[in-house]
């Protein structure tokens, strides 16, 4: 015993009823345990000699046969002889299993070859094949290489005699020990097959130092391809199978619909549609957090459904933006028609309108994360082509109507599944139509203890439309008498009269205009319309916010409308093919010469005073003389119409005025326009110049409410700027600005280039409008 424990490799021996055990630990991490069978009877003591990193160590095996049993019972020997041939024949099955897998692996390789050009980065750092194999075949040859020299375990060597069939080229990745190294040559590292098979047929022993693998993750077809190098005593080898780890795997009678599942999905992530905007665009803003708010907007116009202006564009697009950033948001208007998408949620109400009861229905459509919600009466049925038409007070009843069953859709619609109910609930409501929300939020509600914490805020479009008739017109608004002060207001032609508008201001919690300069404007005499008294008074609850757009309708990459007769989708780096090939389609559509070398001129609005299509009239005899073509688009005043009509008869080869709209034309004025002309008296934001500049088409404005705020004049000396500006709603002032901007067209190509791409690579997204909206609904429900 004394040369046993002077040995390196101390063995602690017991015997006991004439069996003797033999135990050992090997101190050397860096050796790999070979774990023996276990046998049912006899005992066995191994003894091993081998010159492994210079030490020399060995194993005696020693088999001391016991004495039958009194029942006869067969031999030791014999017993061992079975449970080894049991054991070879385990191994062998493991082996094939193994053979299997590795062919598996081979085809899935294949795979990857073949659809590699498809997928991004997929080769950026990816373990080569023969570096990312130990196969059973080089395990098979270092066991049998240690055997031979060594005197390996009899029963480990059977095992692989018969080596499998290499299905893919492989090379054992080789590594040199940290702790000692091999005279002759570099030892390979890894760990043997053997030792898996010999613990995989052997649960009951359990050897006292584990050697880990290093887990590969990722599936070769899903990998990124990014791999680390391992570290000292660490190896790769391809996964092992379900029935030698922890880690699932799919089932290899799936092998072939499994893959088959991932070759379609790497193509369908790999393959860009060219028809939907990339996911850099679609990156959602930052989210609410717990400022996160039940939302309602209450609009009388809603794009696409039924649309006349900026108003209808809002209402489409804000509460997407909002939605995007945690909120639960539902937009309410009036279905004008049948409309596809909503479905009928079987909710009937009656409502008292001017001593007349009237029934309403709700249908109800989940549409980009929005919950959109109509009300249905024969009150608004057909009418979406002149939704705002009628006498005064036709429009006045439609309105009640639609405010006293907007303000109850949070209770009685279930949206979902779930009702919005009245907490932390926040109404946004929309010009002098719905003005009246406020007030019935107040009066039926708040007044009465019920929806104390729900907020209204009200967002001034126009403030010129107000909602204005005689004082008797309050009867229609079923309203108690002492409300009747919040909506006289006196007027210095008109004398005192009944204004909507001026009691929404004061019944909401927070008032919004819909750009910076407006908010200022309607603060003065002239701006104010007669409610700027009412504004100063409630100056603490005001603010001005500039609208964006819908970046995935007005984009001219994604534009559904650009994809037919001749037109094309087109972006910043395809603008000076794209916008070209726009304008020939719209001159050829139209029935204009297709000229490219001369600019056209386009207006899209509503034929106004206020937008001052009088002063586009005015200044048509100059821009003939100058070689143009103008194209007009826009429905209004019988007269401003009839000038369309005139100057399209008048210059059949240079001028087109179509009375009417169109949302596919405006897309199409847009994106093969030069110029886009926007001479508005007063525009409170204005989304047409924020298009055409999306778009690349330059504007020329009239600087006043968001066109001020939203172009700037271009400067030739810094080459700054995103159009033209003129102070005045004047023909010459207008003609000036424009003449300018003709002349840059035609002579200063870098500088028109520059204002397209400087207009083309602004951030225009509804995204930082909807964040300082958050804002306002949280001071709004604080009381802030």
């Amino acid at each position: 015993m004394a040369s046993v424990a002077e040995s390196s490799f101390p063995l602690l021996c017991q015997i006991k009823s004439q069996r003797r055990v033999t135990s050992s630990t090997l101190r050397n991490s860096s050796l790999v345990r070979v774990s023996p069978p276990h046998f049912a009877s006899g005992s066995l003591s191994f003894r091993r000699r081998s010159f492994v990193l210079g030490h020399r160590w060995e194993f005696a095996r020693c088999v001391e046969a016991t004495a039958p049993d009194s029942s006869g019972s067969p031999s030791g020997d014999d017993e061992q002889e079975d449970a080894l041939q049991a054991t070879i024949d385990k191994s062998k099955k493991v082996l094939d299993m193994q053979r299997n897998l590795l062919h598996q692996i081979a085809e899935r390789r294949k795979l990857v070859s073949s659809i590699k050009e498809s997928t991004p980065n997929l080769d950026d750092g990816k373990v080569s094949a023969k570096e990312d194999a130990n196969t059973i075949t080089d395990a098979a040859k270092k066991e049998k290489m240690d055997g031979d020299g060594n005197g390996s375990v009899s029963y480990v060597k059977s095992s692989l005699n018969k080596e499998p069939e290499a299905t893919t080229p492989v090379k054992s990745s080789k590594q040199s020990s940290p702790s000692a190294k091999s005279p002759e040559k570099e030892k390979p590292s890894g760990v043997p097959w053997s030792s898996v098979v010999a613990s995989s047929v052997d649960p009951p022993y359990e050897p006292s130092s584990t050697i880990t693998s290093s887990k590969k993750t990722s599936d070769p077809v899903t990998s990124s391809g990014n791999t680390s190098k391992s570290p000292a005593g660490a190896f790769w080898s391809d996964p092992l199978p379900s029935y030698l780890t922890k880690t699932p795997a799919t089932p290899s009678i799936k092998t072939e619909e499994y893959m088959e599942t991932k070759e379609e999905k790497i193509h369908e992530e790999a393959s860009s549609d060219t028809n939907e905007p990339s996911k850099d665009e679609e990156k959602p803003p930052p989210l609410a957090g717990a400022n996160v708010m039940n939302v309602i907007l209450v609009a009388a116009e809603c794009a696409p459904f039924s649309k006349t202006g900026g108003l209808g564009d809002v209402a489409g697009a804000l509460p997407k933006a909002l939605a995007r950033r945690g909120h639960r948001v539902m937009v309410v208007v009036p279905r004008y028609a049948e409309y596809e998408e909503a479905k009928d949620v079987g909710v009937r109400k009656r409502y008292k309108v001017a001593g007349q009861d009237m029934e309403v229905m709700y249908f109800h459509a989940y549409i980009d994360g929005v919950d959109f919600v109509f009300i249905d009466s024969p009150v608004f049925r057909h009418l979406s082509s002149n939704i705002y038409g009628g006498n005064r007070l036709d429009i006045l009843k439609r309105m009640v109507l639609f405010c006293k069953a907007a303000v109850e859709v949070p209770w009685y619609v279930p949206c979902g599944g779930v009702c919005y109910g009245d907490g932390n609930l926040a109404f946004i409501a929309n010009d002098w139509h719905t003005a009246l929300l406020p007030v019935y939020l107040k009066a039926y509600y708040r007044d009465h203890g019920l929806m104390k914490y729900t907020r209204s805020v009200l967002v001034i479009h126009n403030i010129a439309h107000q909602g204005r008739g005689p004082v008797d017109d309050f009867s229609y608004v079923d309203l108690p008498g002492h409300y009747l002060d919040s909506f006289k207001l006196y007027d210095p032609v008109g004398g005192e009269h009944f204004n909507i508008f001026a009691a929404g201001l004061k019944a909401a919690d927070r008032v919004l205009t819909v750009s910076h300069g407006y908010s200022w404007e309607v603060k003065t005499l002239e701006g104010g319309w007669g409610l700027h008294n009412i504004i100063n008074e409630n100056n603490w609850k005001f603010r001005g916010i500039v609208n964006g757009i819908d970046t995935k309708e007005w984009n001219p990459k994604f534009d559904i409308h650009l994809r037919s007769d001749g037109y094309t989708n087109y972006s910043l780096e395809t603008l000076d093919v794209g916008k070209p090939q726009c304008k020939a389609a719209l001159q050829k559509e139209l029935g204009l010469p297709v000229r490219p070398d001369v600019p056209l001129i386009g207006f899209i609005g509503r034929l106004d005073h206020q937008k001052g299509v009088d002063l586009i009239a005015e200044a048509v005899p100059w821009m003939m003389s100058q070689d143009v073509q103008v194209v007009m688009l826009g429905t209004g005043r019988p007269d401003l119409e009839e000038v369309l009509r005139r100057m399209e008869h008048q210059y059949r080869d240079k001028a087109r005025g179509w009375v009417g709209f169109s949302v596919k034309t405006a897309h199409r004025i847009t994106a093969g326009a030069d110029v886009l002309l926007m001479p508005s008296r007063f525009e409170p934001c204005g989304l047409n110049q924020l298009y055409a500049m999306k778009y690349g088409t330059v504007p020329v404005v009239h600087a006043v409410g968001g066109l001020r705020d939203t172009v700037q004049q271009f400067d030739p000396y810094s080459e700054t700027g995103l159009g033209w500006t003129f102070d005045s709603a004047e023909a010459g002032k207008l003609i000036h600005a424009l003449g300018n901007c003709l002349l840059t067209y035609r002579e200063y190509k870098e500088s028109w280039e520059g204002l397209q791409r400087r207009g083309m690579t602004q951030d225009l997204s509804w995204d930082n409008a909807a964040e300082k909206y958050e804002e306002v609904l949280v001071a709004a429900k604080y009381q802030w």
